[in-house]
C-alpha cells in the first residue's frame, strides 16, 4: 500500500531532468487593463466577501448577510420554499434516472439531447441513483403526511426536512451566486496568486496549485478536480502533485460549509469557522505531504513536463501581481449580472445532485439512531478520546465525524442538538476530511485512473486525515472559545 510501484509507469516521464525556470515578478509584463474590468473585479470581490464574511447586526444578533437573505426568503413564504425543495428533489431524481437509463443503453438518447440535459453531470454510482429516487418518496411522504408514524415522527422529520433539506435547498443556489462572482470575475485568481509563495515550501506544490485549491474552496471539489486534470494533461503537474492537491485541498467548499453552518445555527460566527477550517486544512496538508502514502507517489508526468517558473518578489510585488491577475480574469469574464445568473443555475444543478441524497441519508441515519443502537456501538470505542480532548457531547461528536467520511452534510449536521463547542469542532473536522465516499472518492478514482488513485489508498488517507484533524480541530476550537470568539 505504501510502495510507489503501483503508480510507476515506464510510459510516463520522470521528473529527474525537469528544471524550473527562476524569475522575479519584475520580469512579468502586466497587461494594460482598462477601468471596466478593474471595477468589475473590485465590485465582485467585495460583494462575494461581504455576503460570506462581513458581520452584520440582524434581529439582535451578529450574523452574515447570507443568513439574512435566507431568513427573508423563508419569512416571505415557507410554502414556496418547501415546493422549491420538492421541485429540486424531483428534478434530481428524474434527470438522474434519465442519465442512468441512457448510459445503460435503454434507451439511448441523441447526442443533442444528451448535451441539452447535461446527462454526464447527472450520471452517478448506482447507490446514489437509489438515494435520489428514494428521496422523492420521502419528500412526498413528509409533505403530504402519508406514511407510517414511526417514519414521520416529528423529531426525525423536523431535522431531515425542516433543518437539512430546506436549508441546503436554499443555501446552495443562493450561495452559488456570490461564490461564482468570486470564481468567475477574478477573485479566484487573486486569492490563488497571493497564496503562491506558500505552496512550494509548505506543501511541495507549484504555486499554480493555489488556483486549484481556491477553485475547490470557492466553487466545488469537482471544479478543482477539472482544473487539476487540465494542468496534469498539459504536463504542469506530476502524479504526486495531483494526488496531494486532490486529497489535501479539494475539501468542502465555502457554500456547503455555510449550508451546514446555517443548519446548525452558526452563521453568526461563520468567519471564525472558516478561519478554523482553513488553518486545520493547511496544517494537515503540510503533514500529509511528508508521510506515506503521499510521499511515496513518484514524481512522474504523463505529458511533456511544463514546470512552473519560480517567481520571487516583495509583498508589494505579489499584491500587484495578484491584482493584475484578478483584473485580467474579470476582463475575460461575463458581466456581474451574467456571472450571478450562471452561479444560480450551477447552484440549482448542484442542489439537484445533493438535496435528494441528503434527505435519504439523513432519514436512514436518523431512523437508525432513533430505533437501533448501531451508532452507539460504533462510537463507544472512540468516546474516551473525545472526552480526553474536552469535547462536550463526545458520543454525538464521534458519530458525526464517522458519518462525515461517508457524506459531509450528514456528518456535519448530525450534531444539530449538541453543545456549541461540539458543533464547531465537528463542522471543522468534517469540512476538512476531503475524501468523502459519497462523491469525491469515486470521482477521483474515475478521473485520475492514470495516477492511479485506489479506494484503499483513499480510505487510508481519510483515516489519517481524521486522526490528525481531531486533535488539531479540538485545540483550535477550544482556543477560539477561550478567546471569546464562539
Amino acid at each position: 500500500m505504501f510502495g510507489s510501484q503501483a503508480w510507476e509507469s515506464e510510459e510516463h516521464i520522470s521528473d529527474s531532468s525537469v528544471t524550473a525556470e527562476k524569475k522575479t515578478i519584475s520580469d512579468v509584463e502586466f497587461g494594460q487593463n482598462g477601468w471596466r474590468p478593474t471595477v468589475r473585479f473590485v465590485i465582485a470581490f467585495l460583494i462575494g466577501g461581504f455576503v460570506f464574511l462581513f458581520p452584520v447586526q440582524w434581529e439582535g444578533q451578529t450574523t452574515i448577510p447570507l443568513d439574512v437573505i435566507m431568513t427573508l426568503i423563508q419569512n416571505a413564504s415557507m410554502t414556496a420554499v418547501e415546493l422549491f425543495a420538492l421541485g429540486i428533489i424531483i428534478a434530481g431524481g428524474v434527470l438522474t434516472t434519465v442519465a442512468e437509463l441512457h448510459y445503460r443503453g435503454s434507451p439511448t438518447l441523441s447526442e443533442q439531447t444528451e448535451d441539452l440535459l447535461e446527462l454526464e453531470y447527472w450520471h452517478t454510482a448506482t447507490v446514489f441513483v437509489m438515494f435520489r429516487l428514494a428521496a422523492v418518496f420521502f419528500a412526498f411522504a413528509i409533505l403530504f403526511d402519508v406514511g407510517p408514524t414511526w417514519m414521520l415522527a416529528d423529531p426525525i422529520v423536523n431535522i431531515a426536512w425542516g433543518a437539512l433539506v430546506i436549508t441546503v435547498a436554499l443555501v446552495i443556489p443562493i450561495g452559488a451566486i456570490f461564490v461564482n462572482l468570486l470564481a468567475e470575475l477574478g477573485g479566484l485568481q487573486f486569492i490563488g496568486t497571493l497564496a503562491q509563495p506558500l505552496m512550494r515550501p509548505a506543501f511541495k506544490l507549484p504555486g499554480r496549485s493555489a488556483l486549484d485549491s481556491a477553485a475547490s474552496w470557492l466553487g466545488s471539489f469537482s471544479i478543482g478536480y477539472y482544473l487539476t486534470r487540465n494542468v496534469f494533461d498539459r504536463g504542469g503537474y506530476n502524479k504526486r502533485e495531483v494526488f496531494v492537491i486532490c486529497t489535501c485541498f479539494a475539501t468542502a467548499n465555502l457554500g456547503t460549509v455555510g449550508a451546514v453552518a446555517a443548519i446548525l445555527g452558526l452563521l453568526h460566527i461563520f468567519p471564525v469557522i472558516v478561519l478554523l477550517y482553513v488553518i486545520s486544512t493547511l496544517i494537515v496538508a503540510a503533514i500529509l505531504v511528508r508521510i506515506p502514502p503521499l510521499s511515496t507517489v513518484p514524481e512522474e508526468y504523463i505529458a511533456e513536463p511544463d514546470p512552473e517558473p519560480r517567481f520571487t518578489g516583495t509583498v508589494g510585488d505579489y499584491l500587484r501581481f495578484a491584482f493584475n491577475q484578478g483584473v485580467a480574469a474579470a476582463e475575460e469574464g461575463d458581466t456581474i449580472g451574467r456571472a450571478s445568473l450562471n452561479g444560480f443555475v450551477d447552484g440549482l444543478k448542484l442542489a439537484g445532485t445533493v438535496v435528494g441524497s441528503v434527505l435519504t441519508m439523513s432519514m436512514v441515519v436518523l431512523l437508525l439512531e432513533a430505533y437501533t443502537p448501531v451508532f452507539q456501538y460504533i462510537a463507544d470505542p472512540f468516546v474516551p478520546v473525545m472526552s480526553l480532548l474536552g469535547i462536550p457531547d463526545p458520543k454525538l461528536a464521534t458519530i458525526g465525524i464517522i458519518l462525515g467520511g461517508a457524506e459531509f452534510f450528514i456528518g456535519g449536521t448530525f450534531v444539530v442538538k449538541a453543545d456549541l463547542v461540539t458543533q464547531v469542532f465537528v463542522l471543522v473536522v468534517t469540512s476538512a476530511q476531503a475524501i468523502f465516499f459519497s462523491a469525491p472518492a469515486p470521482m477521483m478514482v474515475d478521473m485520475f485512473d492514470d495516477v492511479p488513485m485506489r479506494f484503499r489508498d483513499l480510505f487510508l488517507l481519510l483515516i489519517i486525515r481524521t486522526v490528525l484533524l481531531v486533535p488539531i480541530a479540538a485545540v483550535l476550537t477550544h482556543a477560539a472559545a477561550a478567546a471569546g470568539l464562539l
